[in-house]
């Protein structure tokens, strides 16, 4: 059996960890940063994120994908490590965006809180699916009880599957 080992310390608020590139990568709310550690515990701030909460993923691409509630934007890093956005969320939803996942072919699907957080009364919130080169964004709400989206771009209109092949 393999013995426990602690690979990092003082963490304030550490959330939404994904394995990438032999490395543990997490949003650390409380210090406002995204931090990446290896298992020898080297660890690095991978950016500074102004923002409670603040989730990830990547693209198939490599590209990192981070969602900014505060901002109600998805942002891309990219190989330069700028940051820019992907898409804007705002239009969706005036509550904050959570977390994130991205699939194999590189649609994003983000969370909306539903509700003022941390605080608010409790609310449903939606999901919020992105196409890989952001040219479409739509979401499903539980208000209406369907799947009907509302289109960023109106003469776009995504396609629905309840297929898990894809589609």
């Amino acid at each position: 059996m393999t013995e426990l080992q602690t690979l990092m310390a003082g963490i304030m608020f550490g959330e939404s960890p994904r394995w990438h590139d032999d490395r543990l990568w997490f949003s650390d709310w409380g210090a406002q940063e995204l931090i990446a550690v290896d298992l020898q515990g080297k660890s690095e701030v991978i950016v500074r994120m102004p923002s409670f909460p603040f989730c990830i993923d990547w693209l198939p691409d490599g590209r990192l994908l981070i969602v900014s509630a505060h901002d109600r934007l998805l942002l891309r890093r990219e190989p330069d490590g700028s940051l820019v956005t992907h898409t804007d969320l705002s239009n969706l939803s005036d509550h904050p965006w959570n977390d994130i996942a991205v699939d194999g072919r590189g649609n994003a699907y983000i969370g909306n809180i539903g509700f003022d957080f941390p605080g608010g009364e409790f609310a449903p919130g939606i999901l919020a699916s992105v196409t890989p080169d952001s040219s479409r964004v739509s979401s499903s709400s539980p208000e209406d009880g369907s799947k009907s989206p509302r289109a960023q771009t109106p003469a776009q209109t995504p396609r629905w599957s309840t297929s898990t092949s894809g589609g």
